[in-house]
C-alpha cells in the first residue's frame, strides 16, 4: 500500500474513532484526541499535501474545541499545533487567528495553557503575538508570556 493511502486509512480511522466514542467515557475521548494531535502535528505536510480535507477537518476540530473551552486543555491542545513546522501560509494564518482570538477572549485560560507549553513553544507563540495579523497588538499585550521577546 502506498504511504498516500496508509495516511488517508489512518487519518479516516482516527476520525471514525473520535466520532464512535461513547460520550460517557471521557478519558478514551481525551486520550484518542491526544493521538490525533500528535500524528497530526508529525505529519501535518503529508496530511495536507495528499488529503487536506481531513487536515482542515481536524484543524477545525481542534480550533472550535478551544473557542468553546471552559478549561485550559483544550486551548493548550490547540496551541500545541506550533510544533508544526515550515506550514504554508494559510495554516499560519489558520493558527494566528485562533491564537488571537483565543488570547483576546480567554486571557486566564491562555495564560495557564501557555504555562504547559515548553519554552520554545512559549517564544513561537511569543513571536505570533508580538507580530498579530487580526487583532492590535495592545488588545494581546496582557497574554504574552513575560520575559520572552520584551
Amino acid at each position: 500500500m502506498s504511504l498516500l493511502k496508509k495516511t488517508m486509512v489512518i487519518v479516516f480511522i482516527l476520525i471514525s474513532t473520535m466520532k464512535a466514542l461513547n460520550a460517557n467515557d471521557s478519558q478514551c475521548r481525551k486520550n484518542c484526541f491526544k493521538l490525533d494531535i500528535e500524528y497530526l502535528i508529525k505529519n501535518h505536510a503529508n496530511i495536507y499535501n495528499n488529503n487536506p480535507e481531513s487536515f482542515w477537518i481536524l484543524l477545525n476540530e481542534l480550533r472550535e474545541k478551544a473557542y468553546s473551552a471552559h478549561s485550559f486543555n483544550e486551548i493548550n491542545q490547540f496551541m500545541e499545533l506550533l510544533q508544526m513546522d515550515n506550514s504554508p501560509a494559510e495554516v499560519e494564518e489558520f493558527l494566528s487567528e485562533g491564537l488571537e482570538t483565543l488570547c483576546a477572549e480567554k486571557p486566564a485560560l491562555f495564560k495557564e495553557a501557555m504555562q504547559l507549553l515548553d519554552l520554545n513553544l512559549r517564544v513561537k507563540l511569543n513571536e505570533k503575538l508580538n507580530q498579530p495579523l487580526f487583532r492590535e497588538k495592545e488588545e494581546l499585550r496582557t497574554c504574552r508570556y513575560r520575559g520572552l521577546n520584551d
